[in-house]
């Protein structure tokens, strides 16, 4: 629990207008209570007639550091003491690092996209890319995508303008001719890819969800890899198109995640770790996507999710649904059978493929899911989306108990079951606990009981 504001409560910050709509505080008061930093992340309202003295005003009070946002990231470099290399060539700011002098200017937008788009496994040197827009964004996407030395460069924009000024002043300072400017509309005209393209522009921002930059069919069968800029929603159009023809596709979720991350060890001079990292992605996912109004049921097999569904559905008016039940009604095979046919990854695909269609339209039931479920953090994720999660803690011998004479356990199916249980449990306990908004031990506790409690719990929460 981050400790109380008192007299050596340093303050960070974000200058912008508008700034109602920040996810900014999550990511910085997050990391100042995983670290037990006495700060405190304020968002200010400044508009751009006042846009000096705030600066001013911000150091001559002694704030440690501030993040800067639309529309000032221009402006602000009329009044910072210095700026970092990143910074000079973008021409944007959205980092001030408090010095003996005045603030020094950063550009973390690149370098957060960076790692952002590493944690992901992709690669940019060597690649072909494709940049869609040329706004701020795709200026510093460009200037990634130069110095991490992608092999071509093209960007578009309806006015192929603004694509050639960013291009001709790429080329000028990597001293190339690698970038290359397109009007939207010849999009066709590009060579065969694969390609590795940004979606920098703001088509697809909720809620006008359906807009996309690119509708050409031909285009989505080149990408190989997609990441949009855009992070609600969580899935744009764009990232849709790209998936449905085969490749891969990202939101900007992790780039808001690391361009704060890399702000706030400049003002602090640290480093975060990646377990930070992840702590901190996930409470920024659930900022944007709340949970529904479902209750989710994790755990282990034998673990009683089923039974315990059934009741809360029974005595609290609730539908009951179970993921397992669901996936074997729509392949038309026991799981069981999907194990044995197309083995333990491609039913984990499936798994992830149905908490999606039950996130787009699922509300007020009871969902009990398969043990391997949480497993994946992506699932993890789209299970609190769902709604509140509750991990129903099983032990061994309990389990043994419920389930040494079941014939429908695929992953028991070995010469010592006992000694696969303990190597399961053993190894998804943690995973669970951390997936879950509540834990709840069933061993010797009757059904009801259970129940019971876990809709307590729920109404409280609400």
């Amino acid at each position: 629990m981050r400790q109380q504001t008192n007299g050596n409560t340093r303050l960070l910050g974000l200058i912008g207008n508008p700034v109602s709509h920040t996810l900014s505080p999550v990511i910085h008061n997050t990391l100042s209570e995983l670290r037990g930093l006495n700060q405190l992340y304020v968002p200010f309202q400044v508009s751009a007639e006042e846009l000096e003295r705030a600066v001013q005003g911000a150091y001559a009070l002694n704030i440690l550091g501030l993040n800067v946002t639309v529309p000032h990231k221009n402006q602000i470099l009329n009044y910072v003491v210095g700026l970092d290399p990143a910074a000079a060539a973008i021409g944007a700011v959205n980092t001030l690092v408090r010095t003996p002098e005045g603030y020094q200017g950063y550009n973390t937008d690149m370098p957060g996209l960076l790692r952002a788009v590493q944690s992901e496994g992709i690669r940019i040197q060597g690649q072909t890319v494709v940049i869609l827009g040329a706004g701020g964004a795709a200026r510093a996407v460009a200037y990634m995508c130069m110095r991490e030395q992608a092999d071509t460069v093209y960007i578009l924009n309806r006015s192929v303008e603004k694509a050639q000024e960013i291009a001709e002043s790429m080329n000028r300072m990597f001293h190339t001719s690698d970038m290359r400017a397109m009007a939207m509309k010849d999009i066709a005209g590009l060579p065969d890819g694969p390609f590795l393209v940004f979606q920098c522009t703001s088509l697809g921002l909720s809620p006008d969800t359906e807009a996309v930059a690119v509708e050409d069919p031909d285009f989505y069968r080149k990408v190989e890899a997609g990441v949009d800029l855009i992070y609600n929603p969580a899935e744009t159009r764009f990232m849709h198109l790209v998936k449905e023809a085969g490749g891969r596709a990202y939101n900007g979720l992790k780039m808001l995640l690391y361009q704060g991350i890399i702000a706030y060890e400049l003002w602090n001079g640290i480093q975060v770790t990646e377990e930070e990292a992840e702590l901190v992605y996930d409470r920024l996912y659930e900022a944007v996507h709340p949970p529904g109004d479902n209750i989710v049921l994790i755990g282990f097999m034998g673990s009683g999710k089923t039974t315990v569904g059934h009741l809360l559905e029974q005595q609290y008016g609730y539908t009951f649904l179970d993921t397992d039940a669901w996936i074997e009604e729509q392949e038309g095979r026991s799981i069981a059978r999907i194990f044995d046919e197309e083995g333990e990854a491609y039913f984990r695909h499936l798994e992830q493929r149905t908490l999606r269609r039950l996130a787009a339209d699922t509300s007020h039931a009871v969902i009990s899911t398969g043990g391997g479920m949480p497993l994946q953090q992506e699932n993890a994720r789209l299970l609190r989306e769902l709604g509140q999660v509750f991990y129903l803690e099983v032990s061994e011998e309990e389990v043994w108990e419920r389930v040494k004479n079941s014939h429908d356990r695929p992953l028991l199916e070995c010469a010592d079951p006992k000694a696969r249980i303990h190597e399961l449990l053993t190894a998804r306990h943690p995973v669970y606990r951390k997936a879950a908004h509540k834990q709840i031990s069933v061993n010797e506790r009757t059904v009801a009981e259970i129940a019971a409690e876990i809709y307590a719990y729920r109404t409280g929460w609400e």
